[in-house]
């Protein structure tokens, strides 16, 4: 495939083949991420290699070491919990806020979104999935109206995806949740999804926890 057949941009292309790759466990916990030998696996230049990789590491997904090079995440339990804890902070405050501003548009948007993840069962698509709940989840919290919050939850949502990644996909699950969560959304309910996310949130700390490549 040439670059310009590639429905992505290049660097974005780069990522999500490098993201993909990391859920698949092909890159473990601590593997070094060669630009050059990405590039000849990909069929790219090393320059949007080096570009995506020094991208992924701003956000937390990947790790840089100056003299070394890029690296996946190591994986330890202290660490993902330590950033569900926060993201329970932030994510109430977003709730309060967000939840009485929510439109009837932003209901109709959250529902299809929800059609598109359940037709993502299998293992494979965890990718796409983890991209559609965050959409799903993000469309809430954008009516905060707080960039700072947005921000913060972002990078927390950010260094978080390589655990969730992890994870593999309970559509039967997820999905009865997530229609709970659009019910409370059309009630309006802020304490009653506050609840709601709580538990969610716990489920899936719980699942990358198990994960047998988590250390402590």
């Amino acid at each position: 495939m040439t670059n310009d057949q590639r429905p992505e941009a290049l660097v974005a292309y780069i990522t999500r083949r490098v993201q993909t790759d990391i859920a698949r466990h092909k890159f473990p916990p601590g593997s070094r991420l060669s630009a050059s030998n990405l590039a000849g696996e990909y069929d790219v230049s090393h320059i949007p290699v080096r570009e995506a990789l020094s991208s992924m590491a701003a956000k937390g997904y990947i790790v840089h070491h100056r003299s070394r090079g890029f690296f996946t995440r190591e994986v330890h339990r202290e660490e993902i919990e330590d950033i569900y804890r926060w993201r329970q902070v932030l994510e109430t405050e977003a709730y309060r806020a967000a939840v009485p501003k929510i439109t009837d548009e932003d209901i109709a948007r959250m529902r299809t979104i929800l059609g598109e993840m359940q037709k993502l069962t299998q293992n494979e698509d965890r990718i796409r999935y983890m991209e559609l709940n965050r959409e799903f989840h993000f469309v809430v919290f954008q009516r905060a109206g707080s960039p700072i919050l947005l921000q913060l939850l972002t990078y927390l949502w950010d260094i978080s995806a390589p655990y969730v990644a992890l994870d593999l996909i309970d559509s039967d699950h997820a999905q009865k949740d997530h229609l709970e969560q659009l019910e409370l959304y059309e009630a309006r309910d802020a304490e009653g999804i506050i609840k709601a996310m709580d538990e969610h949130r716990g489920f899936r700390l719980d699942m990358v926890a198990k994960s047998d490549i988590v250390t402590d």
